[in-house]
This record gives structure tokens, sequence and C-alpha cells, in this order.
């Protein structure tokens, strides 16, 4: 196994930090979950907002993989597309096809 740097450790924490401090519901469905904690721009893509706490939503796994797999998905998330556009304008009509 890998080594982490002190930079992804320190990222790992804010991660957590972030996570811990949001509700137990999927922000799509409501549904009460503990699940996956979700950039609403790709880590990959976007690594500049990667402990961006408006770039970090709670989503179960059903929303999640939706989420991550269908733009037709994305284009129907409204709430986030506007939250994501707060701070990423070109990001959030790159990703929601808007």
């Amino acid at each position: 196994m890998r080594k982490k740097s002190k930079k992804q450790l320190e990222k790992d924490r804010q991660i957590g930090e972030i996570k811990k401090n949001l509700p137990p519901v999927c922000e799509i469905c409501g549904k009460n979950t503990q699940g996956d904690l979700a950039h609403l721009l790709p880590k990959s893509v976007y690594p500049e907002h990667y402990t961006n706490p408006l770039n970090l939503v709670r989503l179960c796994r059903y929303c999640h993989d939706q989420y991550d797999s269908s733009i037709n998905f994305r284009v129907l998330q409204t709430k986030l597309y506007e939250r994501v556009k707060s701070f990423d304008e070109r990001g959030a009509f790159r990703y929601f096809g808007k």
C-alpha cells in the first residue's frame, strides 16, 4: 500500500470534517442515508474543487450512480446546478449540460 502525502492527508481530513457536518439525508431524494459523499463537479476534472464544501453533498447509492452516469438525470437537478453555478459557472454549464 502506498503511503499518503501530508497534502493528501490534509485533504482527507478536510473531507472528513465536511462529511461529518452534512445532514444524513440524500441531497436529491431526501432518503435517510449515511451514504456516499459526492463531488458535484468530479474531482478528476475539477481538482480545484476537491475540498470545496459547496461541491460536496451526501447522496444515497442509487442517486450517486445516476448522477455520475446520466447527463439526463443531472439536468433534472436544478438545485444542484444552481449550487455549482454559485462557485463555478463554466463548470456547471459544462457538467449539467445547460
